[in-house]
């Protein structure tokens, strides 16, 4: 009995230890805790990484909006703000359920802003053993960087600058002023490495004022004389401070008259009377007006008067004697008379004497001594006295040919050429621009001119001692806006944030006076920037041979304002006719053809303009003539500062490095 239930025992152990069908079930048991163990780190650590990866990017984004909003290397409140809100867009408060987030950025230098980022994660399934949470950090830096950048500021400094723009405290001029350091400042404390940042300003109104750069470059490339519409006074001719020279003389025979008693003589008798010694003879003396007889007046080389003339003058004296007479010594005269007859030749000096009026007529000036710096004198002063005046700098166009608002400019336009260097030929060389001695043909420069000359009276003339008057030269007008030259140009110069004080200086110096002429100040912007021009043996290639990204910013408050009586760029219209404008909105859009095709040039160089409107609309010119995209508006302050640091910041390149 008892081995027969041992051997049904062991029978039953051995076929349960041969049935392999429940074993699965009891694997799957004891691997079950590793299993969620690996699965749940799994999914945490995904958690993690993705967390992490997004912490990253928030702290990227973060700093590189703190650098853009940073003005020079100032990294203040408002800059960090920017990057704190940026930060949290990215990573807001409770993503992927975490907390302790914190985002912390500072300046590093003055081009770097570096931040910190720290977050902690809970795990959802790693808390059961033991693994309650993810301390997670990352690091970003962001850099605003340079390697060769030109740029060539084209600033408007026209009278209507000096306006204040609505809900503004300051002027246009004082705004552009801030904004154009700010953008200065941007780029200066960017990171340039062994590359070069140069800037250039060409501040414009009816003219730009290139002349000393040009002076400096070559001398020849200014001509030695201008044209200008001018004035002459006119005088008349008379002699004097005359000096006479007697060539001949003779005396002709004397007569006597009769004799008279003029006194007795006591003590003496008839033989001692006789003897006695008579007084000598009076001096002759003229004797009524002389007979003159002009026979001869020519001039000599110097210009004097010469007269020649044959004179006689009758001349008396008294002849005296003694003589006895009736029992006495008398003392007796009588009148002597004789004829001198002489040939005189006078010369006399030729006085000029300003006949009250002037000749407003074209005139030519040698400015050969001017453009070296001495002063020009000229003799249009008041009533024709010397006028002394020294160049300020500003030029006019070379050589042209008129075209119309719609045509494309000729080959012979040399204004329109922002390459060529001048020859030996005078056509293509520039004008010294001197409005001192510049005069309207008309009572001022708003009243239609003449193209002919003219004489004024002096009477109508207002004199130099005043301002704003009648038919006065041109710097007379300035206040006005007539003929102005702004402030001189500043050519391509390599500059870091050590040159903040001398390119402060040179910007404060900007006024806001005179016409809007935008033609020229980008004819003159392009000629200064141009790799392949005048200035090519600078502008061409940087010193570390790397490409060099070319940038106009080209900044005004208003529309082209061409007036066919202003003394501009291109001369006085009204006598000039250079442009070939009829009257001034069809000198405007003359004008206006010009600029635009001086644009595409600038374009065609791969020069970048962006254009800025300060207080005004863009119009459809300066709309096209903007690189696509890179036209802005600005009505205040502000927003022209807010779009030069966009400017800057797009010119420069702003990364993560790190």
């Amino acid at each position: 009995m008892r081995g027969t239930v041992f051997s049904r025992l062991r029978a039953g152990i051995s076929t349960f230890c041969r049935d392999t069908r429940g074993n699965t079930m009891m694997l799957t048991a004891g691997a079950l805790v590793p299993i969620v163990a690996l699965v749940g780190s799994g999914v945490d650590i995904g958690r993690a990484y993705m967390a992490e990866l997004r912490l990253q990017q928030a702290c990227d984004a973060g700093v590189l909006a703190g650098r853009r909003a940073m003005q020079g290397g100032d990294y203040d409140s408002n800059a960090e703000g920017e990057a704190n809100k940026m930060f949290a867009f990215n990573f807001p408060s409770g993503m992927y359920a975490s907390s302790g987030v914190d985002f912390k950025s500072k300046a590093q230098g003055t081009s770097n802003v570096v931040g910190e980022a720290k977050v902690t994660l809970p795990t959802d399934i790693m808390k059961i053993f033991g693994t309650k949470q993810f301390d997670l950090a990352v690091n970003c830096t962001a850099k605003l960087e340079i390697s060769n950048a030109d740029i060539m500021m084209v600033l408007d400094v026209t009278g209507s600058m000096a306006t204040t723009n609505s809900g503004d405290s300051v002027n246009r001029i004082s705004a552009l002023k801030t904004a154009t350091m700010n953008f200065f400042d941007t780029l200066t404390t960017a990171d340039v490495g062994d590359g070069r940042l140069r800037f250039g300003v060409v501040p414009y109104s009816s003219s730009a004022n290139v002349g000393q750069i040009l002076y400096a470059k070559n001398p020849d490339w200014l001509s030695n004389n201008v044209l200008l519409p001018s004035r002459t006074p006119i005088f008349k001719i008379t002699y004097g401070n005359g000096q006479t020279v007697e060539n001949s003389s003779s005396t002709g025979t004397v007569t006597y008259g009769n004799w008279s008693n003029v006194s007795t003589v006591s003590g003496q008798n008839s033989s001692s009377c006789g003897n006695l010694e008579p007084p000598a003879d009076t001096t002759p003396s003229p004797s009524g007006s002389p007979t003159v007889n002009q026979t001869g007046q020519t001039f000599d080389s110097d210009g004097n008067r010469v007269t020649t003339n044959n004179s006689s003058q009758t001349y008396t004296y008294y002849n005296y004697q003694y003589t006895w007479s009736s029992n006495r010594c008398r003392l007796q005269r009588r009148v002597a008379t004789y004829t001198r007859t002489s040939t005189t030749t006078t010369t006399e000096e030729p006085i000029q004497t300003f006949d009250n009026k002037y000749r407003y007529e074209d005139r030519v000036f040698d400015v050969t001594q001017a453009k070296a710096g001495s002063a020009i004198v000229t003799d249009t002063g008041d009533s024709g006295t010397n006028y002394s005046a020294t160049w300020g700098g500003c030029v006019m166009e070379r050589e042209t040919v008129a075209f119309g608002p719609t045509q494309t400019a000729p080959a012979g336009a040399r204004d329109m050429d922002v390459d060529s260097a001048p020859t030996s030929d005078d056509g293509t060389k520039w004008k010294v621009l001197i409005p001192e001695i510049a005069f309207p043909r008309a009572k001022n420069p708003s009243t239609s001119g003449t193209t002919s000359s003219l004489n004024v009276s002096s009477s109508s003339v207002s004199s130099d001692s005043t301002s704003g008057g009648s038919w006065q030269r041109y710097s007379k007008y300035w206040s006005s806006g007539w003929g102005v030259c702004p402030a001189p140009s500043m050519k391509l110069t390599t500059m870091t944030a050590s040159d903040r004080s001398t390119f402060n200086t040179y910007i404060n110096a900007l006024q806001p006076v005179g016409g809007t002429y935008h033609d020229s100040g980008m004819v003159w912007g392009i000629r200064l920037l141009s790799p392949d021009g005048m200035f090519a043996d600078e502008n061409a290639e940087a010193p570390n041979k790397r490409p060099i990204s070319r940038h106009i910013v080209f900044m005004t408050d208003g529309d082209m304002s061409a007036n066919m009586g202003n003394l501009s760029f291109q001369g006085y219209e009204w006598t000039m006719q250079r442009v070939g404008g009829t009257s001034d909105s069809n000198l405007t859009d003359r004008h206006n053809n010009r600029f635009l095709q001086l644009c595409e040039k600038a374009k065609a160089k791969n020069i970048t303009i962006w254009v800025v409107g300060f207080g005004t609309s863009l119009n459809s010119q300066l709309t096209t003539c903007a690189t696509p995209g890179k036209a802005y508006e600005a009505s205040n302050a502000s927003q022209l500062n807010d779009n030069f640091q966009a400017i800057a910041r797009q010119i420069s390149k702003l990364r993560l490095s790190q």
